[in-house]
C-alpha cells in the first residue's frame, strides 16, 4: 500500500482546518494511502520531519501557509529523496496555491494532493538557505513576519493592510549593488523582491502571464525611493497596470542574482524573516521539487512551460 505523510500546521490561517481533518485523511485513503498524519510543534519542525523520514514516503502533503510550505521544501530539497509534494493551503494569503491552481477549500484541496497531476517546479535558494516562490527586503516585507498571528486568525487579510500602513510612515532606502547575467545596477531602492509566483501577498504580478514556475527564471523587481505620497500613488498605479516601461523601478527575469548592500538588510523569505545581510546570492534550482498541481492551472499559457507529468 502506498504510504503518505500528512504535515499539519493547526495554527495556520484562523484554524482551517478544524473540523476538516476526516475529510481530508478520507480523500487519501479512497486515493489509496495509508496516512501518517504529523501535526507541527514549533518553527522548522516541519523541515526537520521532512528531511528525516521523506524516504520512507510515496507521497508527502502539507497543510499550512506559505511558511509552513517553505518549511517542507527546505525538508524536501535537504533530503536525498524527494517524493511529491501535495499541498493544502491554510494560511491568510497561500500566493503559491493560486500559482498551482489548488482549490482553498481543504477537502477539495485534499482530493487535488492526492491525484496524479505532478509538475516539478523551480525552487531558490537564499545564500544557504531555500525558499519556495518569493525573497525580497524592503517596505511592506517585514509586515508578513511582524504581524502577530492572533491578529492574523483573526482579522485575516486585514491584518497584513493594518501593519502595511504603519510601514508607509517609515519608509527606509537601501543602497544597494545588484548584479546578474541581465541586469547590473547600483542605487538606492527601497523594496526589492524575486519571485517565482502570479501572486505576491494576495496581489497579482506585474506580468503574471508571463510568469512560467519551471523556467527556471525568477521576476526580479526592484523600487526606486518615492519623494512624496504624490509619487508613491504614481508608483503603485504603475504596479497596478503593470507598466513595465515605467521609471519608477527595475523589471527583469533571471536565473541568479547578487546583491550587495552597504548595510545590513533584513530579508523575508516565503513570508518569514529570512536574516539581515550585506550579501546575498539568490540561485535558481530548475523543477527540483515534483508538486501536486490542480486541474486547471497546468494548462493556462504561460503558467507551467510542460506538459504535467504523469
Amino acid at each position: 500500500m502506498k504510504k503518505l505523510l500528512w504535515i499539519v500546521n493547526p495554527h495556520a490561517g484562523r484554524g482551517a482546518l478544524s473540523g476538516k481533518v476526516i475529510p481530508c485523511v478520507a480523500a487519501f485513503q479512497q486515493a489509496g494511502y495509508d496516512v501518517t498524519v504529523y501535526v507541527t510543534q514549533g518553527a522548522q519542525d516541519a523541515t526537520r520531519v521532512v528531511r528525516g523520514r521523506a524516504g520512507e514516503f510515496d507521497r508527502i502533503v502539507c497543510a499550512g501557509g506559505d511558511g509552513t510550505l517553505s518549511e517542507v521544501v527546505t525538508g524536501l530539497m535537504e533530503s536525498p529523496v524527494r517524493p511529491p509534494l501535495g499541498y493544502i493551503p491554510a494560511g491568510t494569503t497561500n500566493d503559491f496555491a493560486l500559482s498551482l491552481g489548488i482549490p482553498k477549500t481543504p477537502a477539495e484541496a485534499a482530493v487535488v494532493a492526492a491525484g496524479d497531476r505532478l509538475q516539478a517546479l523551480d525552487i531558490g535558494r537564499f545564500n544557504d538557505r531555500y525558499f519556495n516562490y518569493i525573497a525580497a527586503f524592503g517596505v511592506f516585507t517585514e509586515v508578513s513576519y511582524a504581524t502577530p498571528q492572533q491578529s492574523k486568525n483573526i482579522f485575516g487579510r486585514a491584518a497584513y493592510i493594518f501593519e502595511g500602513v504603519k510601514a508607509l510612515t517609515n519608509i527606509k532606502q537601501h543602497h544597494i549593488r545588484v548584479d546578474s547575467a541581465e541586469m547590473s545596477v547600483e542605487d538606492d531602492f527601497i523594496y526589492g523582491m524575486v519571485s517565482n509566483s502570479i501572486s505576491v501577498g494576495g496581489f497579482k504580478a506585474i506580468e503574471p502571464d508571463g510568469v512560467v514556475l519551471d523556467d527556471g527564471l525568477y521576476e526580479v523587481l526592484l523600487v526606486y525611493p518615492v519623494e512624496n505620497p504624490m509619487e508613491l500613488q504614481w508608483l503603485v498605479n504603475d504596479l497596478l497596470t503593470h507598466n513595465t516601461a515605467s521609471t519608477r523601478f527595475v523589471y527583469f527575469r533571471t536565473s541568479h542574482i547578487t546583491f550587495e548592500a552597504e548595510a545590513e538588510v533584513p530579508w523575508t523569505l516565503d513570508g518569514e524573516f529570512g536574516g539581515a545581510v550585506k550579501q546575498a546570492e539568490i540561485t535558481n534550482f530548475r523543477r527540483a521539487v515534483t508538486f501536486v498541481t490542480g486541474s486547471s492551472r497546468e494548462t493556462e499559457k504561460g503558467q507551467i512551460s510542460d506538459k504535467t507529468e504523469a
